[in-house]
Order: C-alpha cells, then sequence, then structure tokens
C-alpha cells in the first residue's frame, strides 16, 4: 500500500498495523497520501517519466493506495495504455474506484489482491511501481518475486521507499529497508538493477531490469485469465 506517516511522538505506540509478521500502513489515514505537499515532496510524474513510462503501456500499481501513482500512470499510458491498480484493503479499494468513477479513467482497472499473490496473468506488463510498499510484507524477497513474474522480458519495476535512516516522514525505523537489501532482493529476483535520481534525500528510486531474452517461467496460483 502506498504509504506516507507522520512521526510518532515519543513513546507512542507505532503507526503501522502488524499483520502476518509485516506492517502495512493504517486505512484510516489514508488522507495522508492525498496531501498536497506530499505532491511538492514526491512529485510523482517525473519519477515515472524516468522510469520510461510511455503511451500504450501496461502498468501495474502495487500497493495502489488512494491513487497517487495511479492517476499520472493513466495520463501517461494513454487511451491505448492500461493501468492495473492493486490493493489488498477495501476502503483504499472503494478510494480507488470512485477516482476511476470520478476521473472517468477508462485505462484503469482496480484489482483485489493479496499480498502473497496478486491476481494478474504472467508477464503481463511492461512496468510495475512499488511506492513505498516493498517493506512492508513479512517476507519482501518473496512479494518482489510475484511482482516480477508480471513483467514481460524486457520490462521494468520501479520501487520507490524509504532510507534505513531517521527522518520526520515515514513508518518507523525498525520497519523500513535499507536501499542495499532492496537491491539484493531486484537482483535476486533475476533483474539488473538501476539507480534513479531520488526527488528528496529521504527517498531512494530504484529501477529493475529484466532481461529481454529473459524466459523464466513464473507461476502464481492465483492469476486471472
Amino acid at each position: 500500500m502506498d504509504t506516507e506517516e507522520t512521526p510518532a511522538s515519543p513513546g507512542s505506540e507505532h503507526r503501522t498495523h502488524t499483520h502476518s509478521g509485516g506492517h502495512r500502513f493504517p486505512a484510516e489515514r489514508r488522507h495522508l497520501l492525498k496531501d498536497e505537499e506530499r505532491q511538492r515532496w514526491l512529485p510523482p510524474e517525473p519519477i515515472l517519466r524516468a522510469a520510461g513510462i510511455a503511451p500504450g503501456a501496461v502498468a501495474v500499481d502495487i500497493g495502489a493506495g488512494t491513487g497517487f501513482w495511479t492517476l499520472p500512470l493513466s495520463q501517461l499510458v494513454g487511451p491505448a495504455g492500461m493501468v492495473y491498480a492493486v490493493d489488498v484493503e477495501p476502503i483504499m479499494l472503494e478510494e480507488l474506484g470512485t477516482l476511476v468513477r470520478e476521473k472517468q479513467l477508462s485505462n484503469v482497472q482496480v484489482v483485489s489482491s493479496t499480498e502473497q499473490e496478486i491476481p494478474l496473468s504472467n508477464a503481463i506488463a511492461e512496468v510495475a511501481i512499488a511506492g513505498f510498499v516493498v517493506h512492508e510484507p513479512a517476507d519482501p524477497a518473496a512479494f518482489v518475486h510475484e511482482i516480477v513474474r508480471l513483467l514481460r522480458p524486457g520490462g521494468r519495476l520501479l520501487v520507490v521507499d524509504w532510507h534505513k535512516k531517521p527522518s520526520e516522514k515515514g513508518p518507523p525505523l525498525e520497519h523500513r529497508l535499507a536501499q542495499r537489501e532492496v537491491e539484493t532482493a531486484l537482483s535476486d529476483a533475476g533483474l539488473t538493477v538501476e539507480r534513479l535520481d531520488a526527488p528528496n534525500a529521504e527517498v531512494y528510486v530504484l529501477l529493475g531490469h529484466r532481461a529481454v531474452d529473459d524466459a523464466t517461467a513464473y507461476t502464481s496460483g492465483n492469476a486471472l485469465p
């Protein structure tokens, strides 16, 4: 789930929900994901353009939340493209559905998912976006493998996440993954990792490339036809 958190006061409880060993952004705080300051602090369109999002592309927004990445993705891929907006939280799925209706996003399909299996076909997309979600599952490596299953040969996985260092925004330090940890997870999933410029000092941006001749037969028991 697309996540941003305000700092917890000393002695307060963590602001994430714990689930099967992972940590998920609480849906009741989803208003933070729509904050205008967030758009200035983390402008999504330049990041997506740097990842090579082009008209006609098929993209998967993993943990789409309230649509922070979904809306600019829809605009960038255009009417000839498609965006699958994936989330696990019913409230977030409702928000996404409302966004699709209000903005008349005919190229966006909302997808209800679990963390273990995303119900989309193998090699369905040119690009997948994981904005502030790789640190959330109990098994980030398995999560990355499941996302890579969705990529066509030559496809790309864009990861934006929090540096594992104290910052005013973001989840508790112990819930974060260091950049090197995520780079290792991407490499272990068969991707070549490229570091992209980050919009601020609190986050890192990675682009994992699947080889154009990668014929790995990824499987999932929960894929839609």
